[in-house]
């Protein structure tokens, strides 16, 4: 009889010796365990059912076994699916500055973004030339010491950093160096190279190709040579600074 009694005590107790799954909704069911997969729980709500359930483990809070151990799973990795989706932009751009012409530079602009398009490295390369005498009419100054029209082209290249800051995708300020060297055929022929701080506002519609560049910069250049004479001096440094609009397309 006392056989009977102990037998009957280890299965109530294999009864009550369930597992345990704690939900994040606070919900808790008991069962049993099947196994555990990197994604989900397999589980029975006993071990003679037949029917076999799915828990994704993101559901799960924690799994206690029959043992007493616990598994936690609030911290496990979120699976690939639900990583949030990477934003794809638009890194290339290509623009001209069309009010430059004035001071007798066609310049083209090609930029490079980063991938989450908060760097761009600028390469700009401007065509000098003189406007005197073409944007310019000097005909009405008949006084013999004036400024004469140059002749010919000459080149200007550089390179621009562009930091970019700020949560609208629509309008961002961005501040940067700015580099310039080359020959500048409106200033009388010198050659000279520039450091400058730029400071602007970069517009664009995110699902639009037109993108827009407002910017001023401060700093200073360097004379290298000048035919200018008495009016440029050469080997000599001075105050500089711009202000630039570019317009362009972006892919």
């Amino acid at each position: 009889m006392q056989k009977i009694y102990i037998l009957f005590l280890l299965f109530s107790l294999s009864l009550n010796a369930q597992d345990k799954l704690f939900y994040k909704n606070g919900n808790v069911k008991k069962g049993y365990v099947v196994s555990v997969t990197k994604e989900v729980v397999f589980f029975k709500n006993s071990d003679t059912s037949i029917q076999t359930q799915q828990i994704p483990k993101t559901d799960l809070l924690l799994l206690e076994n029959y043992k007493g151990d616990v598994f936690i799973f609030a911290n496990d990795k979120k699976t690939e699916s639900e990583k949030p989706e990477t934003k794809l932009y638009k890194r290339n751009a290509l623009g001209v500055q069309p009010f430059a012409v004035l001071f007798g530079r066609v310049t083209l602009v090609y930029e490079r973004f980063t991938k989450d398009n908060k760097i761009g490295f600028v390469f700009p390369l401007s065509l000098t030339f003189d406007p005197m005498g073409s944007l310019y009419n000097s005909r009405i100054d008949t006084n013999r010491n004036s400024v004469k029209r140059l002749k010919g082209v000459n080149f200007i290249g550089g390179l621009d950093v562009n930091f970019y800051v700020g949560r609208r995708e629509s309008s961002k300020f961005f501040v940067g160096p700015r580099i310039r060297y080359g020959t500048d055929m409106f200033l009388r022929g010198i050659e000279a190279y520039s450091l400058q701080t730029q400071l602007g506002w970069k517009y664009s519609n995110p699902k639009k190709s037109m993108i827009q560049h407002l910017s001023f910069g401060f700093g200073f250049v360097r004379i290298l040579s000048s035919p200018a004479g008495p009016l440029i001096s050469p080997k000599q440094s001075y105050g500089w600074y711009s202000i630039n609009y570019r317009v362009g397309i972006k892919w």
